[in-house]
């Protein structure tokens, strides 16, 4: 009874935050893709051996890549369908963002920019419709198209949350950019979604050091030589607890079972594929199977 209740409370919540951040015109619609399968390409440190492995079978699928996969010399190798950034930090007005963080945004756009000579859609959330510089950037490139999508997160019943999503309203708390790749997949009618590069092995790179920071190693497969533990901070650039990185990767994993039970009403098979993946959620299976 007292799940129950937790659960309408939930619910109503996420109808109420969905009417404060959602927008209700212009979501990214359900349409039946070209082909019945894609392949989700994140960017775990295991991808490099799923490229070469699944070479000659990405071409059978389309493919969606995630984040900073143009700064590697796969994405016009493979030339992706679709590009997914949901970060609201790439979307910040220069003025809320570290140097840093600005020349590796600036590095990442430049990139689609210059190399993109196919045709290919990015999938981003309604924030970069307010975004100068991602606005400008849109008319950089002819051969870029542009969808939206409302990352409002959204819990609760499950047949609410159902409800919801079918309508493109908001999806599971996008704690991992794989959450909105997979959600919107669905919503572009894919029947097979297969995902590679799903390591999701952060667990192990969890640290505290002698003066009480949490520290986290995040590595990429086009990083992992070098990358090195590092605070992981929210979006006011404040470094986050323990407990704080431990709850985000426990809505992240709880986010997958969610989705599974969406795609399970829509008849939508999602596999992982990965080499290595802590993810529980989805059936392991090959592509070549």
């Amino acid at each position: 009874m007292i799940l129950i209740s937790k659960h309408i409370i939930q619910s109503i919540l996420s109808i109420i935050k969905i009417f404060i951040l959602s927008k209700f015109f212009r979501v990214l619609q359900t349409k039946t893709s070209v082909k019945k399968s894609c392949v989700i390409i994140a960017n775990g440190p295991s991808l490099t051996t799923s490229l070469v492995k699944y070479a000659n079978q990405l071409n059978d699928h389309d493919t969606v890549c995630v984040n900073y996969f143009a700064m590697s010399e796969y994405y016009c190798i493979i030339k992706p369908k679709f590009y997914i950034l949901a970060a609201p930090l790439f979307f910040f007005d220069d003025n809320k963002l570290s140097t840093a963080y600005i020349d590796s945004r600036n590095q990442i756009f430049s990139n689609i920019q210059e190399k993109t000579n196919w045709n290919l859609t990015l999938m981003v959330p309604f924030i970069a419709k307010k975004s100068k510089f991602f606005t400008a950037f849109l008319h950089t490139n002819p051969k870029i198209n542009c969808v939206y999508f409302n990352p409002t997160p959204i819990e609760g019943l499950s047949y609410v949350n159902n409800i919801l999503f079918n309508l493109g309203l908001g999806m599971p708390r996008p704690h991992n950019i794989l959450i909105p790749a997979i959600m919107n997949c669905i919503y572009l009618n894919y029947k097979v979604i297969y995902i590679i590069g799903a390591d999701h092995s952060w667990l192990p790179e969890i640290s505290v050091n002698e003066k009480n920071e949490a520290l986290i190693n995040q590595k990429h497969f086009y990083d992992e030589a070098d990358s090195k533990p590092e605070q992981m901070n929210d979006l006011i650039s404040r470094p986050r607890k323990l407990h704080e990185i431990i709850h985000k990767f426990y809505l992240t994993f709880k986010g997958y079972w969610l989705i599974k039970e969406y795609a399970s009403s829509k008849n939508v098979r999602i596999y992982n594929a990965s080499e290595i993946s802590t993810i529980d959620a989805f059936e392991r299976k090959k592509i070549s199977e």
